[in-house]
Protein backbone atom coordinates (compact mmCIF):
# COMPACT_ATOMS: atom_id res chain seq x y z
CA UNK A 1 0.00 0.00 0.00
CA UNK A 2 2.50 2.43 0.97
CA UNK A 3 5.03 1.72 -2.21
CA UNK A 4 1.04 2.20 -4.17
CA UNK A 5 0.95 5.60 -2.66
CA UNK A 6 4.26 6.44 -3.56
CA UNK A 7 4.43 5.35 -6.84
CA UNK A 8 0.95 7.20 -7.46
CA UNK A 9 2.97 10.79 -5.69
CA UNK A 10 5.62 10.04 -7.93
CA UNK A 11 3.49 9.93 -11.07
CA UNK A 12 1.57 12.92 -10.25
CA UNK A 13 4.95 15.03 -9.68
CA UNK A 14 5.82 14.11 -13.13
CA UNK A 15 2.10 14.97 -14.34
CA UNK A 16 3.03 17.99 -12.58
CA UNK A 17 6.54 18.53 -14.49
CA UNK A 18 5.35 17.48 -17.79
CA UNK A 19 2.35 19.77 -17.77
CA UNK A 20 5.24 22.90 -17.27
CA UNK A 21 7.32 21.82 -19.54
CA UNK A 22 4.99 21.15 -22.06
CA UNK A 23 3.24 24.40 -21.32
CA UNK A 24 6.69 26.52 -21.34
CA UNK A 25 6.65 24.71 -25.47
CA UNK A 26 2.82 25.76 -25.61
CA UNK A 27 3.23 29.02 -24.57
CA UNK A 28 6.35 29.60 -26.98
CA UNK A 29 4.75 28.13 -30.01
CA UNK A 30 1.39 30.02 -29.71
CA UNK A 31 3.48 33.26 -29.57
CA UNK A 32 5.65 32.57 -32.57
CA UNK A 33 3.52 30.64 -34.84
CA UNK A 34 0.59 33.00 -35.91
CA UNK A 35 3.59 35.75 -36.14
CA UNK A 36 5.92 33.20 -38.07
CA UNK A 37 2.73 32.56 -40.68
CA UNK A 38 1.69 36.07 -41.14
CA UNK A 39 5.22 37.24 -41.99
CA UNK A 40 5.18 34.67 -44.86
CA UNK A 41 2.34 35.96 -46.38
CA UNK A 42 -0.18 33.80 -45.27
CA UNK A 43 -4.27 36.02 -44.88
CA UNK A 44 -6.06 36.00 -41.58
CA UNK A 45 -8.52 33.65 -43.24
CA UNK A 46 -6.15 31.59 -44.23
CA UNK A 47 -4.37 31.61 -40.29
CA UNK A 48 -8.21 30.59 -39.24
CA UNK A 49 -8.50 27.69 -41.96
CA UNK A 50 -4.93 26.24 -40.93
CA UNK A 51 -6.14 26.36 -36.99
CA UNK A 52 -8.99 24.83 -37.81
CA UNK A 53 -7.22 21.73 -39.42
CA UNK A 54 -5.89 21.51 -36.02
CA UNK A 55 -9.24 20.90 -34.82
CA UNK A 56 -10.75 18.85 -37.64
CA UNK A 57 -7.78 16.27 -36.77
CA UNK A 58 -8.16 16.56 -33.01
CA UNK A 59 -11.66 15.41 -33.42
CA UNK A 60 -11.19 12.45 -35.46
CA UNK A 61 -8.21 11.43 -33.28
CA UNK A 62 -9.80 11.60 -30.16
CA UNK A 63 -12.53 9.49 -30.68
CA UNK A 64 -10.58 6.02 -31.80
CA UNK A 65 -7.11 6.74 -29.08
CA UNK A 66 -9.89 8.08 -25.65
CA UNK A 67 -11.62 5.33 -26.03
CA UNK A 68 -8.43 2.74 -26.56
CA UNK A 69 -6.65 4.14 -23.81
CA UNK A 70 -9.80 2.50 -21.64
CA UNK A 71 -8.08 -1.01 -22.82
CA UNK A 72 -4.83 -0.26 -22.92
CA UNK A 73 -3.63 2.23 -20.40
CA UNK A 74 -2.70 5.86 -20.58
CA UNK A 75 1.20 5.61 -20.35
CA UNK A 76 1.59 4.63 -24.19
CA UNK A 77 -0.54 7.26 -25.57
CA UNK A 78 1.21 10.00 -23.44
CA UNK A 79 4.30 8.81 -24.82
CA UNK A 80 3.07 9.04 -28.43
CA UNK A 81 1.78 12.63 -27.87
CA UNK A 82 4.87 14.33 -26.36
CA UNK A 83 7.13 12.54 -29.13
CA UNK A 84 4.90 13.47 -31.91
CA UNK A 85 4.62 16.47 -30.81
CA UNK A 86 8.47 17.01 -30.55
CA UNK A 87 8.40 15.69 -34.53
CA UNK A 88 5.98 18.46 -35.75
CA UNK A 89 7.90 21.27 -34.17
CA UNK A 90 11.42 20.21 -36.05
CA UNK A 91 9.18 20.39 -38.68
CA UNK A 92 7.95 23.75 -38.71
CA UNK A 93 11.63 24.50 -39.32
CA UNK A 94 10.87 23.45 -42.70
CA UNK A 95 7.39 24.63 -43.47
CA UNK A 96 7.09 27.68 -46.05
CA UNK A 97 3.58 27.70 -47.86
CA UNK A 98 -0.24 27.25 -46.33
CA UNK A 99 -0.25 23.38 -47.36
CA UNK A 100 2.94 22.73 -44.90
CA UNK A 101 1.41 24.58 -42.10
CA UNK A 102 -2.25 22.68 -42.55
CA UNK A 103 -1.02 19.30 -42.69
CA UNK A 104 1.94 19.86 -39.61
CA UNK A 105 -1.48 21.53 -37.74
CA UNK A 106 -2.91 18.30 -38.40
CA UNK A 107 -0.27 16.54 -36.84
CA UNK A 108 -0.49 19.02 -34.17
CA UNK A 109 -3.94 18.12 -33.82
CA UNK A 110 -3.48 14.35 -33.26
CA UNK A 111 -0.53 15.40 -30.29
CA UNK A 112 -3.50 17.60 -29.06
CA UNK A 113 -5.86 15.17 -29.03
CA UNK A 114 -3.80 12.72 -27.01
CA UNK A 115 -2.58 15.00 -24.35
CA UNK A 116 -5.84 16.35 -23.85
CA UNK A 117 -7.65 13.38 -23.25
CA UNK A 118 -4.91 11.35 -21.76
CA UNK A 119 -3.90 13.96 -18.73
CA UNK A 120 -7.35 14.76 -17.17
CA UNK A 121 -8.44 10.80 -17.40
CA UNK A 122 -5.07 9.95 -15.85
CA UNK A 123 -5.08 12.47 -13.34
CA UNK A 124 -8.99 11.39 -12.65
CA UNK A 125 -7.40 7.69 -12.29
CA UNK A 126 -4.61 8.60 -9.68
CA UNK A 127 -7.15 10.34 -7.98
CA UNK A 128 -10.16 10.76 -4.99
CA UNK A 129 -13.33 13.05 -5.99
CA UNK A 130 -12.57 14.93 -2.56
CA UNK A 131 -8.79 15.94 -3.96
CA UNK A 132 -9.39 16.74 -7.51
CA UNK A 133 -9.96 20.08 -7.05
CA UNK A 134 -6.01 20.62 -5.57
CA UNK A 135 -5.05 18.27 -7.81
CA UNK A 136 -6.20 20.17 -11.31
CA UNK A 137 -5.50 23.02 -9.15
CA UNK A 138 -1.79 22.15 -9.27
CA UNK A 139 -2.03 20.63 -12.48
CA UNK A 140 -3.32 23.70 -14.26
CA UNK A 141 -0.87 25.95 -11.88
CA UNK A 142 1.92 24.72 -12.89
CA UNK A 143 0.64 24.56 -17.28
CA UNK A 144 -0.13 27.84 -16.72
CA UNK A 145 3.00 28.73 -15.14
CA UNK A 146 5.03 27.27 -18.10
CA UNK A 147 2.60 28.67 -20.77
CA UNK A 148 4.05 32.27 -18.94
CA UNK A 149 7.63 31.72 -19.09
CA UNK A 150 6.59 30.34 -22.91
CA UNK A 151 5.78 33.30 -23.95
CA UNK A 152 8.40 35.53 -22.80
CA UNK A 153 11.06 32.55 -23.82
CA UNK A 154 9.23 32.53 -27.00
CA UNK A 155 8.98 36.42 -27.41
CA UNK A 156 13.21 36.80 -26.25
CA UNK A 157 14.16 33.76 -28.62
CA UNK A 158 12.29 34.63 -31.81
CA UNK A 159 13.96 38.24 -31.28
CA UNK A 160 17.75 36.72 -30.57
CA UNK A 161 17.93 33.65 -32.54
CA UNK A 162 14.64 33.66 -34.99
CA UNK A 163 11.89 31.04 -35.18
CA UNK A 164 13.96 28.46 -36.51
CA UNK A 165 15.86 27.92 -33.17
CA UNK A 166 12.42 28.84 -31.17
CA UNK A 167 10.69 25.39 -32.44
CA UNK A 168 13.77 23.63 -32.35
CA UNK A 169 13.70 24.36 -28.44
CA UNK A 170 10.02 23.65 -28.14
CA UNK A 171 11.24 20.39 -30.05
CA UNK A 172 13.84 19.51 -26.87
CA UNK A 173 11.12 20.07 -24.33
CA UNK A 174 8.84 17.69 -25.49
CA UNK A 175 11.31 14.59 -25.52
CA UNK A 176 12.15 15.37 -22.01
CA UNK A 177 8.87 15.06 -21.00
CA UNK A 178 9.10 11.81 -22.82
CA UNK A 179 11.92 10.61 -20.21
CA UNK A 180 10.13 11.65 -17.54
CA UNK A 181 6.67 10.03 -18.76
CA UNK A 182 9.32 6.49 -19.21
CA UNK A 183 10.46 7.00 -15.93
CA UNK A 184 7.66 7.91 -13.70
CA UNK A 185 4.41 6.82 -14.82
CA UNK A 186 3.39 3.70 -14.16
CA UNK A 187 1.98 1.11 -16.94
CA UNK A 188 -1.51 -0.16 -16.50
CA UNK A 189 -4.63 -1.28 -18.26
CA UNK A 190 -7.99 -0.61 -16.93
CA UNK A 191 -10.18 -3.65 -16.01
CA UNK A 192 -13.29 -2.72 -18.34
CA UNK A 193 -11.89 -4.16 -21.27
CA UNK A 194 -14.43 -3.30 -23.47
CA UNK A 195 -13.70 -1.61 -27.09
CA UNK A 196 -15.80 1.40 -28.72
CA UNK A 197 -18.93 0.73 -29.67
CA UNK A 198 -22.15 3.33 -30.51
CA UNK A 199 -24.07 1.84 -27.95
CA UNK A 200 -21.83 3.36 -25.07
CA UNK A 201 -22.49 6.79 -26.17
CA UNK A 202 -26.07 6.27 -25.62
CA UNK A 203 -24.93 5.48 -21.69
CA UNK A 204 -23.49 9.20 -21.19
CA UNK A 205 -24.82 11.08 -18.09
CA UNK A 206 -27.12 14.13 -18.40
CA UNK A 207 -24.61 16.28 -16.73
CA UNK A 208 -22.02 14.34 -18.87
CA UNK A 209 -24.11 16.06 -21.91
CA UNK A 210 -24.24 19.89 -20.24
CA UNK A 211 -20.49 19.17 -19.91
CA UNK A 212 -20.28 18.29 -23.76
CA UNK A 213 -22.45 21.77 -24.19
CA UNK A 214 -20.21 23.76 -22.23
CA UNK A 215 -17.46 22.57 -24.08
CA UNK A 216 -18.61 23.56 -27.42
CA UNK A 217 -19.43 26.81 -26.38
CA UNK A 218 -16.46 28.04 -24.59
CA UNK A 219 -13.93 26.51 -26.89
CA UNK A 220 -15.66 28.29 -29.81
CA UNK A 221 -13.64 31.30 -28.61
CA UNK A 222 -10.85 30.80 -26.74
CA UNK A 223 -8.42 29.23 -28.86
CA UNK A 224 -8.61 31.54 -31.53
CA UNK A 225 -8.84 34.47 -29.45
CA UNK A 226 -5.85 33.28 -27.49
CA UNK A 227 -3.79 31.73 -30.00
CA UNK A 228 -4.83 34.09 -33.19
CA UNK A 229 -6.66 37.46 -32.03
CA UNK A 230 -4.16 38.62 -29.28
CA UNK A 231 -1.19 38.02 -30.92
CA UNK A 232 -1.87 40.04 -33.75
CA UNK A 233 -4.20 42.20 -31.94
CA UNK A 234 -1.29 43.71 -29.32
CA UNK A 235 1.96 43.04 -32.14
CA UNK A 236 0.00 44.03 -34.82
CA UNK A 237 -2.43 46.82 -34.15
CA UNK A 238 -1.42 48.13 -30.77
CA UNK A 239 2.27 48.14 -32.08
CA UNK A 240 3.95 46.53 -28.97
CA UNK A 241 7.10 44.88 -29.80
CA UNK A 242 7.35 40.72 -29.94
CA UNK A 243 9.93 41.29 -26.76
CA UNK A 244 7.59 43.07 -24.53
CA UNK A 245 4.92 41.10 -25.53
CA UNK A 246 6.54 38.05 -24.16
CA UNK A 247 6.98 39.42 -21.26
CA UNK A 248 3.82 40.42 -20.62
CA UNK A 249 2.25 37.21 -21.20
CA UNK A 250 4.55 35.76 -19.17
CA UNK A 251 3.90 37.96 -16.58
CA UNK A 252 0.58 37.53 -16.53
CA UNK A 253 -0.01 33.96 -17.41
CA UNK A 254 2.54 32.91 -14.12
CA UNK A 255 0.48 35.74 -11.76
CA UNK A 256 -2.82 33.56 -13.19
CA UNK A 257 -0.92 29.95 -12.51
CA UNK A 258 -1.08 31.17 -8.43
CA UNK A 259 -4.74 31.72 -8.97
CA UNK A 260 -5.22 27.71 -10.24
CA UNK A 261 -3.67 26.61 -6.94
CA UNK A 262 -6.19 29.00 -4.92
CA UNK A 263 -9.04 27.80 -7.21
CA UNK A 264 -8.00 24.22 -6.26
CA UNK A 265 -8.05 24.61 -2.51
CA UNK A 266 -11.37 26.26 -2.96
CA UNK A 267 -12.86 23.73 -5.52
CA UNK A 268 -12.45 21.52 -2.39
CA UNK A 269 -13.89 23.88 0.04
CA UNK A 270 -16.88 25.31 -1.57
CA UNK A 271 -19.39 24.54 -3.76
CA UNK A 272 -17.61 24.10 -7.53
CA UNK A 273 -20.67 24.79 -9.36
CA UNK A 274 -20.82 28.45 -7.70
CA UNK A 275 -17.24 29.22 -7.96
CA UNK A 276 -16.95 27.76 -11.89
CA UNK A 277 -20.03 30.06 -12.76
CA UNK A 278 -19.80 33.19 -10.62
CA UNK A 279 -16.08 33.18 -11.66
CA UNK A 280 -16.18 32.44 -14.85
CA UNK A 281 -19.06 34.82 -15.52
CA UNK A 282 -16.52 37.99 -14.11
CA UNK A 283 -13.99 37.20 -16.26
CA UNK A 284 -16.51 37.59 -19.12
CA UNK A 285 -17.03 40.68 -18.45
CA UNK A 286 -13.48 41.85 -18.45
CA UNK A 287 -13.16 40.34 -21.91
CA UNK A 288 -16.25 42.32 -23.42
CA UNK A 289 -14.02 45.69 -22.57
CA UNK A 290 -10.57 44.84 -23.63
CA UNK A 291 -10.77 46.10 -27.30
CA UNK A 292 -13.20 49.27 -26.54
CA UNK A 293 -9.69 51.11 -25.84
CA UNK A 294 -6.41 50.85 -28.04
CA UNK A 295 -3.92 51.07 -25.61
CA UNK A 296 -1.95 48.06 -24.64
CA UNK A 297 -2.10 49.18 -20.78
CA UNK A 298 -5.97 49.09 -20.87
CA UNK A 299 -6.16 45.98 -22.53
CA UNK A 300 -3.34 44.20 -20.38
CA UNK A 301 -4.63 45.74 -17.42
CA UNK A 302 -8.49 43.48 -18.43
CA UNK A 303 -6.28 40.78 -19.60
CA UNK A 304 -4.71 40.26 -15.81
CA UNK A 305 -8.02 40.38 -14.41
CA UNK A 306 -9.86 38.31 -16.76
CA UNK A 307 -6.81 35.32 -15.60
CA UNK A 308 -7.67 35.64 -12.21
CA UNK A 309 -11.33 34.73 -12.66
CA UNK A 310 -10.23 32.74 -15.32
CA UNK A 311 -7.39 30.51 -12.82
CA UNK A 312 -10.18 30.57 -10.25
CA UNK A 313 -12.70 29.03 -12.13
CA UNK A 314 -10.65 26.29 -13.83
CA UNK A 315 -9.80 23.56 -11.14
CA UNK A 316 -13.50 23.87 -10.40
CA UNK A 317 -14.34 23.25 -13.89
CA UNK A 318 -12.55 20.63 -14.27
CA UNK A 319 -13.60 18.96 -11.42
CA UNK A 320 -16.99 18.60 -12.19
CA UNK A 321 -16.49 17.27 -15.62
CA UNK A 322 -14.09 14.29 -14.10
CA UNK A 323 -16.45 13.94 -11.59
CA UNK A 324 -19.28 13.58 -14.95
CA UNK A 325 -17.30 10.95 -16.64
CA UNK A 326 -17.86 7.06 -15.88
CA UNK A 327 -15.55 5.21 -14.23
CA UNK A 328 -15.03 2.26 -16.66
CA UNK A 329 -14.94 4.35 -19.88
CA UNK A 330 -13.15 7.90 -18.61
CA UNK A 331 -10.77 7.43 -21.96
CA UNK A 332 -13.94 7.50 -24.05
CA UNK A 333 -16.03 10.64 -22.39
CA UNK A 334 -13.09 12.92 -22.34
CA UNK A 335 -12.66 11.95 -25.85
CA UNK A 336 -16.43 12.58 -26.41
CA UNK A 337 -15.31 16.14 -24.97
CA UNK A 338 -12.17 16.68 -26.89
CA UNK A 339 -14.67 16.17 -29.91
CA UNK A 340 -17.32 18.64 -28.17
CA UNK A 341 -14.38 20.84 -28.02
CA UNK A 342 -12.29 20.49 -31.46
CA UNK A 343 -15.70 20.89 -33.08
CA UNK A 344 -16.25 24.44 -31.04
CA UNK A 345 -12.79 25.23 -31.74
CA UNK A 346 -12.74 24.67 -36.09
CA UNK A 347 -16.22 26.33 -36.16
CA UNK A 348 -14.27 29.04 -34.22
CA UNK A 349 -11.12 29.30 -36.29
CA UNK A 350 -12.73 29.63 -38.99
CA UNK A 351 -15.68 32.24 -38.11
CA UNK A 352 -12.93 34.44 -36.34
CA UNK A 353 -10.48 34.47 -39.25
CA UNK A 354 -13.33 36.02 -41.24
CA UNK A 355 -14.70 38.20 -38.77
CA UNK A 356 -11.11 39.12 -38.61
CA UNK A 357 -10.72 40.13 -42.33
CA UNK A 358 -14.53 41.63 -42.25
CA UNK A 359 -15.01 43.51 -39.50
CA UNK A 360 -11.49 43.44 -37.43
CA UNK A 361 -10.50 42.78 -33.87
CA UNK A 362 -13.69 44.23 -31.48
CA UNK A 363 -15.87 41.83 -32.39
CA UNK A 364 -14.09 38.37 -31.25
CA UNK A 365 -13.64 39.53 -27.86
CA UNK A 366 -17.06 40.88 -27.57
CA UNK A 367 -18.37 37.00 -28.70
CA UNK A 368 -15.74 35.31 -26.59
CA UNK A 369 -17.46 37.01 -23.88
CA UNK A 370 -21.18 36.39 -24.53
CA UNK A 371 -19.81 32.44 -24.88
CA UNK A 372 -18.60 33.04 -21.21
CA UNK A 373 -21.91 34.21 -20.39
CA UNK A 374 -23.74 30.66 -21.75
CA UNK A 375 -21.77 28.62 -19.93
CA UNK A 376 -21.72 30.57 -16.91
CA UNK A 377 -25.36 29.92 -17.02
CA UNK A 378 -25.28 26.46 -17.76
CA UNK A 379 -22.69 25.55 -15.06
CA UNK A 380 -24.89 27.49 -12.73
CA UNK A 381 -28.39 25.77 -13.43
CA UNK A 382 -27.19 22.27 -14.60
CA UNK A 383 -23.66 21.30 -13.58
CA UNK A 384 -24.71 19.30 -10.58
Amino acid sequence: MVEQEHAEKSALFALYAVSFLTSVGFGAFGLIVPLYMWGLGVSFSGLGLVFSVFGVAMGIAGIFFGAHSDIVGRKPYLILSLFLNSIVMLLYTQARTLIHFAALQALGGVYMALNNIVVPALITDLTRDAERGRKFGRLGGFGWMGVGLGYFAGGVFSEAVGFHWTFVSVSILGFTSCILVQLFIPSYSLSAGEAFNFSLLRGMPSRLKTWLIITFVTMLTIPPVEAMVIPLYVVGKLGVEKTVFGIFMAASYIMTSFTQFLGGNVADRYSRRNVASFFLLLSGAFIAFQPTVPFFTFFAFLYVLEGVGEGISMPSRNALTSSSARADHRGLDFSILNLAGTLGSTAGFIGTGLILDAAGFLYPFLIRAITYLVAAALIYLRSE
